[in-house]
């Protein structure tokens, strides 16, 4: 399959959340290629899709291992960050405790 076509189809499985056929069509990629950025990327947008955000962080840097001006890693990276400080602020910041709601 040409590499636009197979590109599109992950693309199109991504949006509609068919996320493990997407996986799967990465992963055919990342064997042939294991530095293919497009599907590195891709990875990464389905591990974040998934709240896996350390696994996601990890692709996106090794992303900029290969290629350190690629800027839709380098604001992914920055996205989940956010997204981590906010859970955090929200979990520390939260008035409400466990032992509060028992009690």
């Amino acid at each position: 399959m040409d590499k636009a076509l197979r590109k599109e189809k992950i693309y199109n499985l991504i949006e509609n959340y068919n996320l493990e056929d997407a996986m799967h069509e990465i992963d055919k990629i990342l064997k042939q290629n294991s530095q293919d950025i497009d599907a590195l990327c891709f990875k990464g947008k389905i591990l974040t899709k998934q709240q896996q955000y350390g696994d996601a962080l990890n692709v996106y840097k090794h992303v900029l291992t290969i290629d350190p001006d690629y800027d839709k890693a380098a604001t992914s990276i920055n996205m989940i960050n956010n997204i981590l400080k906010i859970r955090r602020t929200f979990y520390f910041e939260n008035t409400y405790t466990d032992d509060e709601l028992y009690s």
